[in-house]
Formats: structure tokens, C-alpha cells, sequence
């Protein structure tokens, strides 16, 4: 005998008729496509089932911020080439942009099996740096530790600041302390790297304890504050880690009060945004 539970067939019931409505509606964004997108447009009309075009229009719409567009552009070259590991992280790397959290996981997770051992190591890594965020955003912390480890063994050179605040985040979450704080042992003063990662650095700085998150917070006063979003972030995560949660509150409020639409899709917001909702219904 088999024995239904009816009420999680109405809830899926439900959202298949949402999903369907959305899939069905064909409304799109009513911007002018860019030269780049056209000329691939004309490109597709003679050559339809070349995956690697439809993989470069998903570049190009994304490149407009087109992002839904591009996460069906990449999806039409996944069905011509189902094993493409980037078409599978691209199109996770835009679900993350249109806050589809889920659906970006199970897209990294293809991405991290299928990509090949030839490709430039920083792109390996690139793949599970982002499929360890999605778990994040999740609230799967055990599996985004699992996925920052791997990362972490394949960072190399900047790859390793930008890897080591999340994954010391993740852990002390996790209230694995001594592992948190064997990773962030090899964060020095002296270490040298590109500018494009310094706001990472300055919350290593904080998270070792250099600095404090009042002063890491005051740079993000400046007008000429680099990935604002991005430290701020950082700071309510220290607060929270620290048991300062009316702090952690106030920077998460921050962030969502702050951000205009442009840094919607940056991660330090979509972060702040689960947080907001993970304690709000707490």
C-alpha cells in the first residue's frame, strides 16, 4: 500500500503552476540588444545547433545583465551538449544572479564532475568556489566546508584570499574553530597581491584580529570604497560569529538598505538577503 503525503503534493502542485505560468509568459526585458548579441543572433540562424555559439550569446546577454536570457541560452546549449562543464557553470553563475540558489547548485555540481583535468587550474577552482557558495546560500554549511576544502587545495596565489574568508566563515558556523583558525594561520601581513582583492584581504585583517570591525566598517564610508558590499558582508558575518547579533543585524540592514540594483547580484548581498530571511523567520 502506498501512502501519499497530500500536503507536499499541493505545495509542489502549486509551485509547478508558478513555475509554468513564468515559463509560459513570453514578456521580456524590452532593451535593445547589443551589436555582440545580434551578430551571434545572425550566427545562430545558420548554425542553430553549434553549443559553443549559444554558449558565447549567453555571455554577450549577460554582459547587457540580461540575465534570465542568458541562463536560457546557455540551457539550449546544454541540450546540444549535454557533458559542456562551463555551459553548466555559466548557467549556475547566472541562476546565482536571479537568486535561483537551488537550481545554481545542482549546475555547479555538474560543472565540479564534468570539468577536465586539462583546463587552467584557476578555472577548476573557480567551479567550486562557486558551487561551495551556493551551499552557503543554502544554509548547507557542512557541504560548503566539504566544497571549500577542495577549493582551498586548489587556490593558488590570490585564489587563496579570496577562498579563506569564506571558508573561515563557513567553519566557524560550523563551530569549527580550530580548523578556522588553521586556515587563517596562513594569512600574513606581508602577503602580496592584485589590487582586485584587496577588500578581501582587509577582512582577513579583521578576521585575524588586526583590525577592528569598527574601522573595516569605516572604510566602507569612503566614496571611493571598492566591493563595499563585499566588506560589509564580512563585518556582519564577524559580528554574528562573535555573538554580536544586534551588530550583525545592523550591517545586514545595511546592505539591503544600501545596495541599489546594480549590486543585487554581488554575493555580499545575496548573502545578507538569506540572513535577513533566515532570521526573520527564526
Amino acid at each position: 500500500m502506498i501512502f501519499y503525503n497530500y500536503q507536499f503534493i499541493i505545495r509542489r502542485m502549486n509551485h509547478m503552476v508558478r513555475s509554468e505560468n513564468q515559463v509560459a509568459n513570453p514578456v521580456r526585458t524590452n532593451i535593445e540588444l547589443s551589436e555582440k548579441v545580434l551578430e551571434l543572433n545572425k550566427q545562430l540562424a545558420k548554425d542553430p545547433e553549434n553549443a559553443e555559439l549559444w554558449i558565447k550569446r549567453g555571455l554577450a546577454l549577460v554582459e547587457q545583465n540580461l540575465m534570465r536570457e542568458a541562463v536560457e541560452s546557455y540551457s539550449k546549449a546544454l541540450c546540444l551538449d549535454p557533458f559542456n562543464w562551463l555551459g553548466y557553470r555559466n548557467r549556475a553563475h547566472r541562476h546565482l544572479s536571479c537568486w535561483e540558489f537551488q537550481e545554481a547548485c545542482s549546475d555547479f555540481i555538474m560543472s565540479t564532475r564534468l570539468v577536465p583535468n586539462t583546463v587552467d587550474i584557476h578555472e577548476i577552482w573557480e567551479a567550486w568556489y562557486l558551487l561551495a557558495l551556493s551551499h552557503y546560500l543554502l544554509g548547507e554549511y557542512e557541504k560548503a566546508a566539504d566544497a571549500y576544502k577542495t577549493c582551498y587545495s586548489l587556490a593558488r596565489g590570490d585564489d587563496i584570499i579570496t577562498t579563506t574568508g569564506w571558508y573561515w566563515s563557513t567553519l566557524m558556523r560550523l563551530d569549527r574553530k580550530e580548523e578556522a583558525e588553521g586556515i587563517l594561520a596562513f594569512i600574513t601581513k606581508d602577503m602580496k597581491f592584485e589590487a582586485s582583492r584587496e577588500a578581501y584581504f582587509s577582512t582577513l585583517r579583521m578576521f585575524k584580529g588586526w583590525v577592528s570591525p569598527e574601522d573595516t566598517e569605516a572604510q566602507c564610508n569612503m566614496p571611493d570604497c571598492k566591493d563595499k558590499f563585499t566588506r560589509l558582508y564580512a563585518i556582519s558575518n564577524y559580528y554574528y560569529i562573535t555573538g554580536d547579533l544586534d551588530n550583525s543585524n545592523r550591517v545586514i540592514d545595511r546592505i539591503l538598505d544600501e545596495a541599489g540594483p546594480e549590486w543585487w547580484m554581488v554575493f555580499g548581498y545575496l548573502a545578507a538577503m538569506v540572513d535577513k530571511k533566515a532570521r526573520s523567520n527564526a
